[in-house]
């Protein structure tokens, strides 16, 4: 069991996020710039969204394939530039949103979110885990103009990840360790605020997120070894990391399986998003 006085911290943040009233999101008028942006943002290269997700989705917003451009504001804290379904825009935790924004602080100018469908998934054996397969969003260290997301599964978790580096966390690390150590403290913030700081809530919702860690790590066990192997920073180094920490005790991975509904999903499916 995880120490009390590690988890502590967590604790007493989500307890003061969910103390404050709760900020309402504002529907508003798409404009100029928000589409500008779209588009400018799809037409570059990006070393992360190799497949161009976000070019995909304003494709089918122009052929008009059921896809929707919307925009809701979080007064002071954030613009959200969304392009996807109605179901999917219904279903965006706002609620949830709003808590991550109020707990982290700093605005942002836009969340540009390209609501891709496409899961994350692992490649045939024999094959290299990369970007396509794993990753869902991405912004620029330390800025504060705009995050990117491109993928609806898990979009609160790319979220978080993205404003952890919006306010410069671990900065001065190697791209490996840095993505490896916001991965880590991405879940242990989620997991405090998914809990309302509720110690019993954070236990059973971590006990959940370690055995789907284990489970990763164990079907990756022979394919993803160093920093060098690109799932690493994702999920193997992760867990190095949350383990050294005294988050992960080797306990919860007794006798796990990895089980044929296993993904490079950074979540346990188990959580509430």
């Amino acid at each position: 069991m995880v120490p009390v006085f590690l988890i502590k911290p967590f604790l007493d943040m989500a307890s003061s996020v969910w103390a404050m009233p709760e900020e309402q999101w504002i529907n508003d008028a798409v404009t100029k710039d928000d589409i500008a942006m779209l588009k400018n943002e799809a037409k570059g290269d990006s070393s992360i969204d190799k497949v161009n997700f976000r070019q995909q989705m304003l494709d089918m917003w122009y052929s008009k394939r059921g896809i929707e451009l919307k925009v809701r504001e979080l007064p002071g804290r954030a613009r959200v530039v969304f392009l996807g379904t109605e179901e999917q825009w219904s279903k965006i935790p706002w609620a949830l949103w709003s808590r991550i924004f109020q707990a982290i602080g700093h605005p942002i100018g836009r969340v540009l979110f390209y609501a891709h469908p496409s899961q994350r998934f692992f490649p045939a054996a024999g094959s290299q885990i990369g970007p396509e397969n794993i990753n869902g969003g991405y912004t620029n260290i330390c800025s504060k103009e705009r995050i990117v997301i491109y993928r609806y599964e898990e979009a609160t978790r790319v979220l978080l990840h993205e404003l952890l580096h919006t306010a410069c966390f671990d900065k001065e690390k190697s791209v490996e360790d840095l993505e490896a150590h916001t991965e880590a403290w991405t879940e242990l913030f989620l997991c405090a605020i998914l809990s309302m700081g509720r110690l019993t809530s954070f236990r059973a919702l971590w006990k959940q997120q370690c055995h789907w860690i284990y489970r990763q790590c164990a079907f990756l066990e022979t394919s993803v070894k160093t920093p060098a192997d690109y799932a690493w920073r994702y999920i193997t180094g992760k867990r190095d990391i949350l383990r050294g920490l005294g988050f992960l005790l080797e306990e919860l991975g007794q006798g796990l399986e990895p089980g044929p509904e296993l993904s490079p999903r950074f979540t346990t499916p188990e959580w509430p998003l």
